[in-house]
């Protein structure tokens, strides 16, 4: 059966991990930060792509024009977010 053996594995990973050494607080935290960061992004990017591209929500689907207009956003969003990304971490290693 497929299930189980997915199962089987899940249980070997969890296994696995609970073995390994606990990560120090400060790396749960950091890790817990960078996720929060992430998540804000996404949030950020979703809403401003759709207010930019989706004038009237009144179809299931996204219009051809609609999905393309999405797309640019987002790439658009995505290329900003890795430059400030880059130069903030440029910042960071010339104040060390």
């Amino acid at each position: 059966d497929g299930d189980g053996d997915n199962r089987s594995a899940r249980v070997h990973v969890v296994g696995a991990a609970a073995t390994t050494r606990a990560p120090s607080r400060t790396m749960d935290r950091a890790q817990q930060n960078e996720l929060e960061a992430i998540t804000d992004m996404f949030n950020k990017m979703t809403e401003q792509c759709f207010r930019k591209c989706v004038a009237v929500y009144k179809e299931p689907d996204l219009s051809v024009g609609e999905a393309t207009c999405v797309d640019r956003c987002v790439h658009k969003y995505m290329t900003v977010h890795g430059k400030v990304q880059e130069i903030l971490g440029q910042q960071a290693q010339q104040a060390q």
